[in-house]
């Protein structure tokens, strides 16, 4: 089997992310859902290559559209490592993602054909009770419009649901380029469009305010998945802080200031009770702060 990997353009995380948030586009017309979604699928792991070449990889014109077999063998020769994955038919919505949560947590993404399987769109999160999914042709303006344009949709179980599909699902893992998908994790939310939590007041929260809200629900928790704290600085830079096993000390993330002067402290809760704080393991400028996210 013919290596492809080549034909694929690796940008670096964070310099490149204006580039790739702006690189997500709707398919050129009726019959190339897979070639886009597989583009939004490499777009999530900062990886970029022209329509017009998965088009003629696909051999789209002569088999009028994509067909599962072609879309797999594309990604596997791409490098990555596509699987067909099967729902049983009694197995509700919010299981089958649950047993993907790492999956995600690994830079994974998720390629179900929708609405009767006639439609590829591209899932790239679950997170909180809800799909992050990219869509190509249908957008929340329009969403019965025949004229293809780009759709950001984070849905509810029930929502997804209605989209009928658990069909010709595709995992994909990100095979020779893990390293470039782990880089881009931290950027995947902004990809795709979902917004942060948000105040009592409707306000949204800062950086700081979502990476304390992640790291104190989330981290080292035996439910999730989570055991490392990665923070994104600019230039590329990435500082990573790890869980302690089961039974050893938590991570505690606090701001302490206020506007320029606000810093982020990372600590271990070790001992809080006792007359000694244990000392900070990390101090950063909030400022300074480009991204955060929670990894497996």
């Amino acid at each position: 089997m013919k290596d492809l990997s080549q034909l694929l353009t690796a940008h670096p995380y964070p310099e490149s992310f204006d580039r790739i948030h702006r690189s997500f586009s709707r398919q050129p017309d009726l019959q190339t859902c897979g070639a886009a979604a597989i583009r939004h699928g490499l777009l999530l792991g900062g990886l970029t290559i022209p329509t017009s070449t998965l088009e003629a990889i696909l051999n789209i014109r002569a088999h009028e559209g994509t067909p599962p077999e072609a879309l797999r063998l594309c990604l596997q020769r791409f490098g990555l490592q596509p699987c067909l994955l099967r729902k049983p038919a009694r197995q509700k919505t919010e299981a089958f993602l649950d047993g993907l949560v790492k999956e995600f947590a690994r830079g994974a993404f998720l390629l179900p054909c929708i609405r009767k399987a006639e439609h590829w769109v591209c899932v790239g999160s679950w997170q909180q009770g809800r799909v992050g999914l990219v869509d190509s042709f249908f957008d929340r303006r329009s969403i019965d419009g025949v004229a293809p344009r780009l759709g950001f949709f984070s849905l509810s179980v029930k929502e997804f649901d209605a989209l009928d599909w658990p069909h010709f699902i595709t995992l994909v893992r990100p095979g020779i380029w893990r390293t470039q998908y782990r880089d881009w994790l931290a950027a995947r939310a902004a990809l795709l469009r979902l917004r942060l939590p948000r105040r009592a007041d409707g306000r949204s929260v800062t950086v700081v305010q979502a990476i304390r809200l992640g790291a104190h629900q989330y981290l080292d928790d035996e439910e999730y998945s989570y055991r490392q704290l990665d923070l994104s600085l600019p230039g590329g830079a990435t500082v990573s802080i790890q869980a302690e096993d089961p039974g050893g000390d938590a991570v505690g993330v606090e701001a302490v200031g206020r506007g320029g002067n606000e810093v982020l402290v990372v600590r271990r809760l070790g001992g809080l009770l006792g007359t000694q704080q244990a000392p900070p393991e990390v101090v950063l400028r909030a400022n300074a702060l480009y991204a955060g996210q929670l990894a497996g």
